[in-house]
């Protein structure tokens, strides 16, 4: 075995502040690193010579007690992308493009964005009192089911069953012909063993991880404004782990469409925490 080679094996084993610093020790090592047979590391390494500012750091330390939190608490294991990103990014400042999450800030600094109007007293965070890994559970109705996943047909116009507006007609977020299709998708890529049957109603449960608030409303025309107020979580469990979904404020069994694939596409806009609470008339 060559001097190459053995580097090569030595550089698989480096966590990513160490492989970022090889890059800078000569030519040699600069010209091997991006040659391991690690994806997210090497993605990891290429942002690392971005610029980037956050108002909202978080050390890496923080974001290691984190993880051990939660995988420790829950007995859990944090989907790829997002725990390298925890554990190895080496700046407070978030990767270019990506933010901390939300219940990473509550972590690090009891940042709250937990939904208040459903507080029995609104100025009171709660988010504390909530676990961080949550069952959350999609629900349709028989007939809305077997059209989905026996038929592949999208319950909307002429095939609209009892209750299907739930899930394929329910503005902001659950209306769209892209997201009903990603809805399909998700309820189908679920196996059959893992459906829970409640008389005529069909369950779909889910262990996820509580990542950042979400809100968005329409304008107020005639005293009528549609809002969708929720948070988004990761999937922790079977063939959708690592998928980031959306979840209504309204409960645990109120689903609110896909997101993204992983970590790396989530695409989030930052949620307007006054904005938010100006439409619930919180002070």
């Amino acid at each position: 075995m060559d001097v190459p080679e053995l580097l090569l094996q030595f550089f698989e084993s480096l966590p990513l502040r160490d492989l970022i610093s090889a890059t800078h020790v000569c030519q040699q090592w600069r010209a091997l690193v991006p040659r391991i047979d690690s994806p997210t590391r090497l993605r990891l390494l290429g942002l690392s010579f971005c610029n980037v500012t956050s108002p909202h750091p978080i050390s890496l330390s923080v974001r290691i007690s984190y993880v051990e939190k939660i995988e420790t608490k829950y007995s859990v294991v944090i989907p790829e992308p997002y725990r390298t990103i925890l554990t190895e990014w080496p700046s407070s400042q978030p990767p270019p493009g990506m933010h901390w999450p939300h219940a990473v800030r509550f972590h690090a600094s009891g940042f709250c964005y937990c939904a208040r109007q459903n507080n029995e007293t609104p100025d009171i965070c709660l988010c504390g009192e909530k676990d961080d890994v949550r069952e959350m559970a999609l629900t349709m109705f028989e007939d809305v089911f077997r059209l989905i996943v026996k038929d592949g047909v999208v319950p909307v116009g002429e095939h609209k069953q009892c209750a299907s507006w739930e899930l394929f007609d329910k503005p902001l977020r659950l209306h769209t012909p892209e997201q009903n299709a990603q809805t399909m998708r998700f309820i189908k890529a679920q196996p059959s063993a893992a459906v829970e049957w409640k008389g005529k109603w069909a369950y779909l449960k889910f262990s996820t991880l509580q990542l950042s608030r979400y809100h968005v409303h329409t304008p107020d025309e005639d005293g009528i404004s549609q809002a969708s107020d929720g948070t988004f979580v990761l999937i922790l469990d079977g063939p959708s782990r690592g998928q980031i979904h959306a979840w209504s404020s309204g409960g645990d069994t109120w689903y609110d469409g896909f997101e993204a694939e992983d970590f790396w596409e989530w695409n989030y806009s930052e949620w307007d925490a006054a904005s938010t609470s100006a439409f619930y008339g919180i002070e």
